[in-house]
């Protein structure tokens, strides 16, 4: 069976990330793109080699000949969209965060099909290097702390990014990695401690440090920019040792984990192929096979777009 994608936008992130990965399996093709307007489609298509351009979604979720679609617009935008995707039978990859409130990510699961095949494209969650932090606990102990940060400076400032309104500033842009990394591991519900941040003018919450405390007593810490140069972290304390994930959300095969303890240390490397090719290989295998679909909206997202909400409320001052 061959898996036909329409894609909804036209932005950089399909034509980097979502494109050249769909296509490296071949069970894939990219068929269509509907943007905004169908000058803009046509433009973009042309340059991806895709076939079919639309000027508006609706024709989008119209084409029969569409099997699952994936969706790169501002935030606020997902679940909307991500909905009326799902209502016409189509499974969906959705650009994160899925949400940019609880009450949005609510509203999608009470109408969404309740068959229906959505993820939200965290797509590090597929990567079995995220597995290795529990796997660890076998030799170094319980988990104790984790801390994660994702820092970056935009490459262009004049994009979504910038407005509040529609899903802009570096918590929900960046911060999401790293609260997703601790849902993973810990797939518990955490108490919110503490939370502080630096806001644009426009309101955007750019710059902060969250702090959370697990049921188990497990203590989680998160800061996310976009002021700073590029770079993330992943750093779990175990009761005899800690590891520290270099490149946590979009390893490579050449990436590792650094396993520290009692005075040595060793690398671990897991995957061999893309982040975005595990989860594209996931929904391939769900949807040509059968297979048990993961790491879905339903699984995760409420939570997230609920405690993303929290921390924003209360670095403001609000409760």
């Amino acid at each position: 069976m061959t898996i036909r994608w329409g894609i909804i936008g036209a932005s950089r992130i399909a034509a980097r990330a979502f494109i050249p990965n769909a296509r490296l399996d071949i069970r894939n093709s990219v068929g269509a793109i509907a943007a905004s307007n169908l000058p803009r489609a046509k433009a973009f298509a042309a340059e991806n080699e895709i076939e079919t351009a639309y000027g508006s979604y609706a024709e989008l979720f119209a084409d029969q000949s569409i099997d699952a679609i994936y969706i790169a617009q501002p935030p606020v935008f997902h679940p909307e969209l991500t909905l009326a995707a799902v209502s016409a039978g189509k499974a969906v990859l959705v650009e994160k965060p899925f949400g940019i409130t609880k009450a949005a990510v609510a509203d999608f699961l009470a109408k969404a099909p309740a068959d229906h095949l959505a993820w939200e494209a965290l797509v590090f969650a597929f990567h079995p290097q995220i597995h290795i932090a529990r796997q660890l606990e076998a030799e170094l102990g319980a988990i104790r702390h984790i801390y994660s940060h994702f820092v970056y400076t935009p490459e262009q400032l004049d994009d979504y990014r910038k407005d509040p309104t529609i899903g802009g500033g570096a918590l929900l842009d960046v911060g999401t990695y790293c609260l997703r990394a601790a849902q993973l591991i810990m797939n518990q519900t955490p108490n919110l401690v503490k939370a502080e941040a630096i806001f644009s003018e426009l309101g955007n919450n750019d710059e902060g440090n969250a702090f959370f405390e697990y049921p188990t007593g497990v203590t989680f810490h998160m800061h996310w920019s976009n002021r700073k140069p590029r770079d993330k972290s992943l750093v779990i304390e175990y009761e005899n040792g800690a590891a520290v994930f270099e490149e946590p959300f979009n390893p490579a095969s050449s990436d590792y984990v650094l396993v520290r303890q009692a005075g040595t240390t060793r690398k671990l490397v897991a995957g061999s192929v893309t982040t975005w090719q595990y989860a594209l290989s996931h929904i391939g295998d769900v949807l040509t096979m059968g297979s048990t679909p993961i790491h879905q909206i339903k699984d995760f997202s409420m939570e997230q777009a609920d405690l993303l909400e929290r921390i924003d409320r209360l670095a403001r001052g609000a409760h």
